[in-house]
């Protein structure tokens, strides 16, 4: 173990990545990267929302769901869809409904919920933020040539194909 860290911190230094040798877990090393890649991202992604637009990445997501249903989601259903809890979601909407970029009215088919949706003001600040988000994207991910980025979305995709499978067998 001791050759594995010396390796491991050599090739940092150099900037390299490390050989992979046989039985060191290669598929526990490819998850913590793919786990520290997404948070790094969402972490950039994050800030960048709040300090050109003073919105969290919360916010910013309920008003992308909301986009793409113009007719509005109930808050049960954006609880669902962004896998937060309901009280999430009211604080959530709470505070874009007082920025005046959503607004509430009863479900008039089920008195007991609420559907929320997008003002015109909301839709004009999301596709506005929307159009950064993915300036920011593309500029993260266009250090990668479009080979590498081809490869890893095929890679991905099937990685995403064997979890659903995974998900379905464990149900």
């Amino acid at each position: 173990m001791t050759e594995l860290v010396t390796r491991t911190r050599t090739a940092r230094l150099n900037g390299t990545t490390p050989p992979v040798e046989e039985g060191e877990h290669l598929e526990l090393r490819l998850w913590l990267r793919m786990i520290s890649c997404s948070m790094k991202m969402e972490s950039i992604l994050s800030q960048r929302l709040r300090k050109e637009f003073k919105i969290s990445m919360a916010r910013f997501d309920v008003m992308s769901r909301l986009e793409r249903h113009p007719d509005g989601l109930t808050m049960s259903e954006l609880s669902r869809r962004l896998i937060v809890s309901n009280g999430a979601i009211t604080g959530l909407v709470d505070k874009l409904a007082e920025a005046g970029l959503v607004t509430r009215h009863e479900d008039p088919k089920d008195r007991r919920s609420t559907i929320v949706r997008l003002t015109r003001k909301g839709r004009d600040n999301f596709l506005r933020m929307a159009r950064r988000h993915e300036e920011w994207v593309v500029s993260i991910l266009g250090e990668l040539s479009n080979e590498a980025q081809s490869e890893l979305l095929q890679n991905l995709t099937l990685l995403q194909r064997n979890l659903d499978l995974h998900g379905r067998a464990d149900a």
